[in-house]
């Protein structure tokens, strides 16, 4: 068997004591723990995106049931303005009458 094709390379302990190697684990273990944190921070935000957009369908709703009920009175009060037109519009036609 060719020792070049062995799949199974021993554990050498020698890197542990290269300061360069140390540094670079640790500068490892620190984006890690920086991903960590931002994945994280991902869910949190993704979590409050969440209720914001709840919250404003549910101000959408609101703002649409306000507006109906602004052209419901709105028509109301057309009408009742119509109605008083008519009404002055017959009070003017019967005085043109008493003359």
């Amino acid at each position: 068997m060719d020792p070049r094709e062995d799949d199974d390379l021993p554990f050498d302990d020698s890197d542990d004591h290269d300061p360069l190697i140390r540094e670079l684990r640790a500068e490892m273990v620190r984006l890690q723990a920086q991903i960590d944190q931002l994945m994280a921070s991902a869910r949190d935000r993704a979590e409050e995106v969440a209720e914001l957009r709840a919250r404003l369908s549910e101000l959408e709703a609101i703002v649409e049931r306000l507006r109906g009920r602004y052209r419901q009175g709105l028509r109301l009060w057309a009408c009742i303005a119509g109605f008083y037109g008519i009404a002055i519009g017959m009070w003017l036609s019967w005085l043109l009458r008493q003359w």
